[in-house]
């Protein structure tokens, strides 16, 4: 696998911060571009790993891991966000009401489970990853413009994908509350993507369904919020706040010398 010498360069970084290797493998059973895993607990290593069948260079998606795990590191107080009992049971209470996706679709009581799981984790994911991701893509595009035309075509790539979201497919199976939390992040990324290369079309789709101006406040939440690592939590609470989604997860402590 050759790497770009940047992205061996911030791969350093992350070792000289966090004083933990990063490996970088690649796995063809991905569902996703790429992961990673933060060393804890008994495991010393950062792992970064990557579908190569579905990127042509990893070098941005690698730099990108490696930005989450920086950030993590600039602080002295560790975090990491943990989706609460609360959180999961609204998302069932929600699927399972008389007028509820799970109910309408006569879904069976392991189904719902399932879809809750999914559609739960899922929305937590995109909480924890899409605000702080920004500040990620800011790093990039100021320390490392090499890395330019990668950034961009992982950024179209993710808002085509995104859109899929918008399928009435989607929206019968997900209660009305995830649906839109789900679309209005999805709007803030395309938004942030539409006024960084100028084309107003990015963000279109969501504008015509109606979630762009949620998405906008979300963006001006981000320009409010410091920049630092350490306003890193208050970036994520701010979202939490303006989507109802406060209790739904919460803070944990982060120590790579204890098991967690």
């Amino acid at each position: 696998m050759a790497l770009r010498e940047i992205t061996r360069s911030v791969i350093t970084l992350v070792e000289n911060a966090s004083g933990c290797p990063v490996v970088v493998n690649e796995d063809r059973s991905l569902a996703t571009l790429a992961i990673s895993r933060i060393a804890r607990g008994a495991n010393k290593i950062h792992s970064i790993s990557f579908n190569p069948s579905a990127v042509r260079e990893p070098d941005y998606l690698i730099c990108y891991q490696c930005g989450f795990i920086l950030r993590l590191f600039g602080v002295p107080a560790r975090v990491d966000l943990a989706g609460t009992t609360e959180g999961r049971q609204v998302v069932h209470r929600l699927l399972s009401a008389p007028d509820g996706p799970g109910k309408k679709l006569k879904l069976p009581a392991e189904s719902i489970e399932a879809l809750r799981d999914q559609l739960f984790e899922g929305l937590m994911t995109q909480l924890r990853s899409i605000p702080i991701g920004f500040r990620v893509d800011s790093w990039i595009m100021r320390e490392y413009p090499e890395l330019t035309q990668l950034q961009r075509e992982m950024a179209m790539r993710q808002i085509k994908d995104n859109l899929a979201a918008l399928s009435p497919d989607i929206k019968k199976i997900a209660p009305k509350k995830v649906y839109q939390s789900n679309l209005s992040m999805s709007a803030a990324f395309a938004e942030f993507w539409a006024r960084h290369y100028a084309d107003s079309s990015l963000s279109l789709p969501y504008k015509a369904a109606g979630y762009l101006k949620v998405g906008e406040e979300l963006l001006a939440i981000l320009d409010e919020v410091p920049h630092e690592p350490a306003s890193d939590r208050d970036l994520v609470d701010a979202w939490s706040e303006r989507l109802s989604l406060t209790g739904w997860y919460r803070w944990i402590p982060y120590d790579a010398r204890q098991e967690s």
